[in-house]
C-alpha cells in the first residue's frame, strides 16, 4: 500500500500577498508596541501653534490620575514604550512622576516632553530616580523674543534653568538617564536661528537636538511661517555638527508612500486624558476622530474594531485624511 501522501504546507505570503490581505481587513500585523498618553489637557503656556492659544477651544481641563492611567496600560499589555505627552505641560499633572514610576515598574521604556518652565531641583531628582529614559524639551527660539512669541508664557531664561537642574540632578546621582533633548519645532521665526540653537543645547549639557517641523497650526494665520524649499535648501547647506551633540534632522515633509506606511496605524496609538484613543498625536482632540474608549472597551476590542480597521484601509489605500497628509 503507498504511504498516504502528506498534505503540503501553505505556501509563505508575498510582501505584496499580505498588504493585499491587510487592506482587505484593515487589521494590524502588530499589536501596539507603544502608546502615546496625554497626562494632562493643562498648560501654563498659550503658544500661537496650538489650540489651546484659540479663545473658542473648549476642551474640559482635567489631569490623568494614576488608578486610570494603569487601566490605560492594563488595556494595551503589549506595549513596550509608553510617551507622555498631549496638548498639556506634563508637569503641571502632579501625579506626573507616579505615573513614570508605574510605567518603569513594568518593564517600559518611558519617553516624555516639557516645556521647562516647572522643574525645580527636587522635581528633576525625582524624575532622574524614577528611571525616566528620555525627555525632551521644547526650544523654539535663541533669544528672548523669538522664545516668547513661539512659547507665549516662557521665558528663554527659566527654560535653561530648569534644563540646567535636570543636568545638575543626573549628575549629581551619576546617572545616565534621562536622555535630555531639546525639541525645536523649526519654522520661518527660528529657522536662521539653527546654530545659535545647537550652542545652547550643547552649553547646557543636552545630548541631543531635534529638529522638527511644523506640520499645521491651530490658527490658520500661521501658515505663512511654515518651511518653503528655500529654508530646506538653506538647511541642507549648513555644515556637519562636530561635536558631543546628538543633532537629528526632522524637518522634511513626508511622502505619500511614508505616509501610507506610517508606523502608528501598524503599532502605535494615542489615549487622551479621558481615554479616548485616536490614531496618533496629530489626532490630539478625540472629537475630530475618536476610535474607542480604554475606560470603556478593551484594547484589544479597540485595535481590531472596525471603526480602527476603517481608518487603516484608508491610510493604507491612498485615502489620507488630511491630518495625515499635512503630516
Amino acid at each position: 500500500m503507498d504511504s498516504p501522501t502528506e498534505s503540503a504546507s501553505p505556501s509563505p505570503q508575498s510582501p505584496e500577498q499580505a498588504f493585499a490581505k491587510a487592506l482587505e481587513t484593515g487589521l494590524s500585523p502588530h499589536p501596539v508596541r507603544a502608546v502615546q498618553v496625554e497626562t494632562t489637557s493643562i498648560c501654563n503656556f498659550r503658544c500661537p501653534s496650538c489650540p489651546l492659544s484659540m479663545p473658542e477651544y473648549d476642551r474640559p481641563e482635567k489631569h490623568l490620575s494614576l488608578e486610570r492611567f494603569e487601566q490605560v496600560l492594563d488595556a494595551f499589555p503589549t506595549v513596550e514604550k509608553v510617551e507622555l505627552q498631549g496638548i498639556g505641560e506634563v508637569f503641571l499633572n502632579p501625579c506626573i512622576l507616579d505615573l513614570i514610576r508605574a510605567a518603569k515598574k513594568r518593564g517600559l521604556v518611558v519617553h516624555t516632553f516639557s516645556n521647562a518652565s516647572r522643574i525645580e531641583p527636587d522635581t528633576a531628582r525625582q524624575a532622574v530616580e524614577s528611571g525616566l529614559d528620555v525627555i525632551n524639551f521644547s526650544l523654539d527660539g535663541a533669544d528672548e523674543p523669538t522664545f516668547r512669541k513661539a512659547r507665549k508664557g516662557g521665558t528663554l531664561a527659566r527654560y535653561k534653568e530648569c534644563v540646567s537642574h535636570m543636568v545638575e540632578a543626573r549628575r549629581a546621582l551619576a546617572s545616565a538617564t534621562p536622555q535630555l533633548g531639546a525639541m525645536v519645532v523649526l519654522s520661518k521665526r527660528n529657522v536662521r536661528q539653527i546654530p545659535d540653537l545647537i550652542a545652547i543645547a550643547e552649553g547646557l549639557g543636552m545630548d541631543a537636538i531635534i529638529f522638527t517641523k511644523m506640520n499645521a497650526s491651530a490658527n490658520p494665520e500661521l501658515e505663512p511661517v511654515l518651511l518653503d524649499q528655500a529654508d530646506r535648501d538653506w538647511i541642507r547647506s549648513l555644515p556637519p555638527h562636530e561635536g558631543p551633540l546628538n543633532v537629528v534632522w526632522a524637518y522634511t515633509p513626508w511622502t505619500e508612500g511614508e505616509r501610507r506606511e506610517c508606523p502608528w496605524p501598524q503599532m502605535m496609538t494615542y489615549v487622551t486624558v479621558e481615554g479616548d484613543v485616536t490614531p496618533c498625536c496629530n489626532y490630539y482632540d478625540s472629537r475630530v476622530l475618536k476610535l474607542g474608549n480604554v475606560f470603556e472597551s478593551s484594547g484589544e476590542e479597540i485595535w481590531n474594531g472596525e471603526a480602527y480597521r476603517a481608518f487603516r484601509r484608508s491610510v493604507w489605500g491612498g485615502e489620507l485624511p488630511d491630518i495625515c497628509r499635512n503630516c
